[in-house]
């Protein structure tokens, strides 16, 4: 059976668009403002100095390029960027000219010439070419001829100087997800998620603006606020699969110099609730490693959540104090329960009751380099001091 595939070609063409538009958006600096589908062009990029990129993109089911030397794709981008500057010759002046796909250029094929053009000599070599080419061409492509015909040498020149053919621009995410810095953190699998739901949203978001009537441009504050949401959600995921098995065969008689089990000392826990703090500071500890390696918890985002902890210390240190307990113990082991009954979040996602805790006491560690963040005997820092003499 002969089967037609003109239609998925046109598809797939569609979807590539909006995956390039995705990769320009990811990969835009601060010096861009928005990214446009189907705007000035297949693709546009406007960036703060009013400079701009025109991307056309050609994609292929098959293999090889879709830009070779007599093709349509080639000679109608070329005869569509003409037509641009025979109107208005000073978009040169601010205006770069992609031609995008996901083939491959042969070293030798006329598009990649034109890519290696870059100065007056090597452009007025290609400019003759076309000239030639441009007396042989068949029938349907003689109107894309006769448009580049139109142009002076000079304009013609400083138009092929002006354009960039980038090829193997894989078809399933627009290019590569390793050159994407943004979610260089992640595995493959996270990666292809998070690309494919932003391209989504890129669909999504220029349907509403072709609705609304709006020019069909995407800001690039819009599609980082987007996506920072996403990745927040993603990482509320990942932290939850992302925990240190918990160890309880640890020998816990090494920790018991330890600052943060002195501090339980001195309010007189038994020895049950000892080791158990020390299981959780341990576990709390390795987790802390897995998600830092991994790049799933940021430092700041770490600190943050050590600010939030002391705010619990503090509040329940507050309440604890402020009983009518017989000795300082008591108001010790008050804050220390109080304390350990709240639950910890990163973003918004409750931590396990052992991170919690272990986190606790890693603000209460100390050492004779770092004094502890948070106490439990109200009079702990004097018996910091009376350690130190």
């Amino acid at each position: 059976m002969i089967t037609d595939h003109s239609a998925l070609g046109n598809a797939l063409g569609y979807v590539y668009q909006f995956d390039r538009a995705t990769q320009r958006l990811f990969q835009s600096g601060v010096d861009v403002i928005e990214v446009g589908i189907e705007y000035l062009d297949d693709v546009s990029v406007h960036k703060t100095d009013d400079s701009k990129i025109h991307e056309q993109d050609k994609s292929t089911v098959k293999t090889g390029s879709p830009l070779s030397d007599r093709s349509v794709a080639l000679w109608k981008t070329l005869h569509i960027w003409a037509e641009l500057v025979l109107s208005d010759s000073s978009v040169l002046n601010n205006t770069e000219f992609h031609l995008v796909t996901n083939g491959t250029l042969t070293k030798k094929c006329l598009a990649q010439r034109i890519n290696d053009t870059s100065e007056e000599n090597s452009s007025k070599i290609v400019c003759d070419e076309i000239r030639q080419m441009i007396t042989t061409l068949r029938k349907d492509l003689v109107p894309f001829g006769r448009t580049l015909d139109k142009m002076g040498d000079v304009l013609l020149m400083k138009l092929l100087t002006k354009i960039s053919v980038l090829d193997n621009k894989c078809s399933q995410f627009g290019g590569s997800l390793e050159e994407i810095q943004a979610i260089r953190g992640f595995d493959f699998g996270i990666k292809k998620s998070l690309f494919d739901q932003m391209s989504g949203w890129v669909k999504r978001r220029i349907i509403e603006l072709a609705q609304a009537g709006v020019q069909p441009r995407i800001l690039r504050e819009d599609f980082d606020r987007e996506f920072k949401g996403l990745v927040k959600k993603i990482t509320v995921a990942r932290l939850s699969a992302m925990v240190a098995p918990y160890n309880s065969g640890v020998d816990v008689s090494e920790y018991e110099s330890h600052g943060f089990v002195k501090q339980l000392d001195w309010i007189d826990v038994d020895d049950g609730l000892i080791r158990e703090a020390i299981l959780d500071y341990i576990h709390a500890h390795d987790t802390r490693v897995i998600w830092t390696d991994n790049n799933a918890v940021s430092e700041s985002t770490l600190l943050l959540y050590q600010t939030e902890l002391k705010k619990i210390w503090r509040t329940a240190k507050r309440r604890a104090y402020r009983q009518p307990f017989e000795t300082d113990e008591l108001k010790g082991e008050e804050c220390l329960d109080l304390t350990m009954e709240q639950n910890s979040y990163i973003h918004g996602e409750p931590m396990p009751k052992t991170i919690t805790s272990g986190n606790f006491h890693t603000l209460a560690h100390f050492n004779e380099e770092k004094e502890p963040d948070i106490g439990w005997h109200p009079k702990y820092k004097s018996l910091l001091k009376g350690l130190s003499k």
